[in-house]
């Protein structure tokens, strides 16, 4: 007897499970871009400088200080701005200290602290109050320091 396919029966894929994994994927997004947007604070206008570069993609752990053209520091997570020294001060001693014992956590025994500080400073805020938070940071005992501008053609 042999086995005979009408040529009306045709085998169609299951699609269900596709687009289950499609629309989770796109959730995944959604959420990765919310909570990486939310580090940036649009009020602050970048400088623009000639010779900026995109971000080093290398760059795990991260720490964005948003100054704003007042001098004050807007961290996320954080209810007010930090608005004088000694506040800045505290904030990245307590930082540096909780990146450290992550750090010796993780296994490693000198408990190196690999945070880069990425300082957003708004374009008409002091070089003063800049190069003091980058100051501060240094004697946090933070190594990596970047700044954040445009370029010329506004990206």
């Amino acid at each position: 007897m042999s086995h005979v396919i009408s040529e009306d029966a045709r085998a169609e894929p299951n699609l269900v499970p596709l687009l289950d994994l499609v629309f989770q994927l796109i959730m995944f997004f959604m959420i990765t871009v919310n909570f990486v947007s939310a580090q940036l604070n649009e009020e602050i206008k970048l400088p623009i400088a000639q010779s900026a570069r995109a971000m080093d993609k290398a760059e795990v752990e991260v720490l964005v200080l948003n100054m704003d053209a007042g001098g004050k520091l807007q961290i996320v997570g954080q209810p007010e701005p930090l608005s004088n020294d000694s506040q800045k001060r505290y904030f990245l001693d307590r930082y540096y200290a909780d990146a450290k014992l992550a750090s010796e956590e993780r296994g490693d025994k000198k408990g190196r602290v690999k945070t880069t500080i990425i300082i957003r400073a708004d374009r008409n805020a002091n070089y003063e109050q800049v190069f003091g938070l980058m100051a501060l940071c240094k004697q946090a005992g933070f190594k990596k320091l970047q700044l954040r501008a445009y370029t010329r053609a506004g990206g």
